[in-house]
């Protein structure tokens, strides 16, 4: 296989604003890097508290000379919350679609979807998003789920894979309390820590950096050594908690998190037409991720094309291991 080719000159951190058309009348925010004219496309959603970026592309998607496309999701940073009365999914499909119809006018070829955390949300749903909605579907390749969510609405025991504070989040008391108070009171309590770029810092280091085990630990300086930035842990943990200052322009993607999870996706993943179940779908957890296998166990047994892989570290690891992740995902779509 041909060496890598570097990042593209495109600068990944930049965002970009596309107006959508309407009756959106929003607005999408989103970055990318890579070959910009290439029919090869991919499309990563970021987590919770993130917004769109892309400093560097995996080097198997370089090999591909692929072009990778990371959208804000609606209600955080930049990208226009989901419009009244309509559904988060079709809202998603919608603006996706647009996104790809204003970068690539000519179409493309294959697309490959992959998310993080609350990314998985959106990568399922476009993943088995009907064609009317969502046209270039039918160039999917496959899907990477990377400490994901199954959807609620199906998997009946998704609590048990809850920590008490996701629990609370995103878990029965945040649907069974009425107007969303359970939300408003929490993201009152986040508001306060991330008032501030240092408050995002600390926000981070609790959350998930502090408990990394020394094995991680080592991954991740490995990681950062070879983006060959010279850039240290805690540099890239600040210039994340920048993102997470950039996401929280105002609360409402936060507010909807919990309902968008436990809301109809349009689909149910065991009964997928084949059109859409032949794609193959990548499911990945940390060994240590306080989320859970569970729900990772439950989208491989319910996704007809979907392979497990568990990998060392915890909510984030996934993140070290890019390369590796997308060579697998890349032969395991190889003939689709």
């Amino acid at each position: 296989m041909a060496a890598a080719a570097p990042n593209s000159p495109i600068d990944g951190m930049a965002e970009h604003i596309l107006p959508l058309p309407v009756p959106s009348s929003g607005q999408i925010a989103y970055a990318h890097n890579g070959n910009p004219s290439s029919r090869l496309v991919v499309v990563f959603f970021p987590g919770l508290f993130s917004v769109g970026t892309a400093k560097t592309v995996p080097a198997p998607l370089r090999q591909l000379d692929a072009h990778w496309i990371s959208p804000t999701l609606p209600g955080m940073g930049n990208t226009s919350s989901t419009p009244p009365n309509t559904p988060y999914r079709v809202n998603l499909a919608q603006s996706l679609s647009a996104l790809l119809d204003h970068l690539h006018p000519d179409g493309l070829d294959r697309l490959w979807i992959a998310g993080g955390s609350y990314g998985t949300v959106a990568a399922q749903m476009i993943y088995g998003a009907p064609y009317d909605i969502f046209p270039q579907g039918r160039q999917i390749a496959g899907c990477m789920i990377l400490a994901g969510f199954s959807p609620f609405k199906y998997h009946k025991d998704y609590s048990r894979s809850l920590i008490w504070p996701n629990w609370v989040i995103v878990g029965p008391p945040s649907q069974l309390v009425p107007f969303r108070l359970v939300q408003r009171l929490i993201s009152t309590v986040f508001a306060r820590q991330l008032a501030t770029l240092d408050g995002a810092v600390s926000f981070l280091r609790s959350a998930l950096f502090d408990k990394m085990d020394p094995a991680e630990q080592a991954k991740f300086d490995e990681y950062l050594a070879h983006q060959g930035e010279g850039e240290t842990m805690d540099d890239f943990i600040r210039n994340m908690a920048e993102t997470v200052l950039r996401s929280v322009k105002n609360w409402d993607g936060f507010m909807e998190v919990s309902d968008a999870i436990h809301s109809d996706w349009g689909f149910k993943p065991d009964e997928l037409d084949e059109q859409h179940a032949s794609k193959p779908v990548l499911v990945v957890g940390g060994d240590q991720d306080e989320l859970g296998n569970k729900m990772n166990e439950w989208m491989v047994n319910n996704y007809k094309n979907a392979k497990g892989r568990t990998i060392p570290g915890g909510h984030v690891s996934a993140l070290f291991y890019q390369d590796e992740l997308w060579a697998q995902l890349l032969e395991m779509t190889a003939d689709k």
